[in-house]
């Protein structure tokens, strides 16, 4: 028998009053026991930032926000015990613990789509609500993902969802990310990070946030 949970989704308006609208996520039961268990066994609970094939102007690994995403997942996965292979994970942005954790911001966007890469790579059933019914053809381009609620399924069929916050530092950002069981609201499995500074700035500043907001 599923279980319903109500996972809301706001869209702002500049100048307006905030639109609200709930989708109905149902969750999957009959739960069965996975091999990722298996692999999960054999990973370390913290993965150091491997970098990628790219050198900075020093002759090191030039590392991105994409690492450290990766060892967020790599924790996650880790120290969770109860997904199966039904399991469907959605992915939402993180937010600022000193906002109204209903606001994003071109860093969080990226940590998201990351966070999605690096599950899928894992071999963890995501399922993007973003996705529309139908290819949007513009003059700019093709189109199949979408923000506006009016455009995307009453109904998705999401168990866990990964979400998280985050806290300006001095030196960058510290990242909290956590696996919620969204019918119950248990917290499954819980995993953190530091993002330097720079590597911060070199995702915001091309939308014109150039100087990173210090406490």
């Amino acid at each position: 028998m599923k279980r319903l949970a109500t996972f809301t989704i706001l869209t702002a308006l500049s100048g307006c009053a905030v639109p609200e609208r709930s989708v109905t996520v149902t969750g999957q039961s009959g739960d069965t026991p996975d091999n990722r268990s298996q692999r999960i066994a054999k990973l370390p609970s913290f993965v150091s930032p491997a970098g990628n094939d790219a050198q900075s102007s020093a002759g090191l690994p030039l590392l991105t926000v994409n690492d450290y995403v990766r060892n967020l997942a790599h924790e996650l996965m880790a120290l969770q015990h109860s997904l199966d292979s039904d399991s469907q994970i959605g992915v939402t942005d993180f937010s600022y613990v000193d906002s109204a954790l209903d606001q994003g911001s071109v860093f969080s966007n990226h940590l998201s789509e990351a966070m999605i890469y690096d599950l899928h790579k894992f071999g963890v059933p995501v399922l993007d609500y973003k996705v529309t019914d139908y290819i949007r053809v513009t003059e700019t381009g093709d189109f199949v993902l979408s923000r506006n609620y009016e455009e995307l399924s009453d109904e998705v069929a999401i168990r866990y969802v990964v979400t998280g916050t985050l806290t300006t530092h001095q030196q960058g950002v510290l990242v909290n990310a956590r696996l919620v069981q969204i019918d119950n609201k248990r917290v499954v499995s819980a995993a953190r990070t530091f993002i330097p500074r720079h590597i911060v700035q070199a995702v915001i500043s091309r939308q014109g946030e150039q100087v990173m907001r210090i406490k």
